[in-house]
């Protein structure tokens, strides 16, 4: 007896002012019913994105029937909300399914804009393709998103930490402490090592250490 997995694809695609890369990969890859192209662009979205666009949709819409095509515009100006933002996007569209082919298209768009998603592809621990088109078209080069080493996803033990500072609003060490029922030597060292990642903001008040999440903290739980 053989049992079939529906595997559904989706294409992430960085898209600037040209729709060439993003058709080429998406013709290099294919697509079939029920799989999703979603696409990052730069915010504010000028004429020649918006022309670039109406291409892309176009090319799917007449070639590529039940394909889902999916725009979201990101303030590339704003880093940690960036992330933020495309991770909530990827967590819809790609957590939520059970068996997923991931390929990243980072041949067009502003490299900010790379950055972010990248990052985010990276915090949510996402397994995917990632292509880059050389400009020349000469080739393409490939890697597993898992090539990147990032002490991402946290361990849960790191994820309780961010989710009550996120749920409480900000804490000294010692009332953490005592909330999470672990030594206090212990949660300082956590707490560095989340400070490292940018995911905790620590200031001292008096002779307390008052802790806080970042918004990029969202993103880890």
């Amino acid at each position: 007896m053989f049992v079939v997995f529906w595997m559904v694809r989706v294409v992430v695609v960085t898209l600037g002012f040209d729709e060439k890369f993003a058709i080429r990969g998406l013709l290099r890859v294919g697509l079939g019913f029920g799989d999703c192209v979603l696409v990052f662009t730069a915010r504010p979205v000028d004429e020649r994105v918006e022309r670039a666009l109406g291409v892309l949709r176009e090319f799917i819409s007449r070639y590529y029937d039940g394909v889902k095509f999916r725009v979201v515009d990101v303030d590339v100006q704003d880093f940690y909300g960036a992330v933020l933002s495309v991770g909530s996007v990827l967590k819809e569209e790609v957590l939520k399914e059970e068996n997923v082919e991931v390929i990243f298209n980072f041949s067009g768009g502003m490299r900010s804009l790379i950055l972010e998603t990248l990052v985010a592809a990276v915090a949510l621990g996402i397994d995917g393709m990632v292509e880059v088109e050389l400009e020349n078209f000469a080739g393409v080069i490939s890697f597993p998103l898992r090539v990147i080493k990032l002490s991402s996803p946290l361990k849960e033990e790191y994820r309780v930490i961010l989710r009550t500072l996120l749920e409480v609003g900000e804490m000294n060490l010692s009332d953490l402490a005592r909330r999470l029922g672990v030594a206090k030597s212990t949660i300082h060292t956590r707490i560095k090592h989340l400070i490292n990642l940018n995911l905790i903001k620590a200031e001292y008040r008096g002779k307390s250490l008052i802790c806080t999440a970042t918004e990029m903290a969202k993103l880890f739980i």
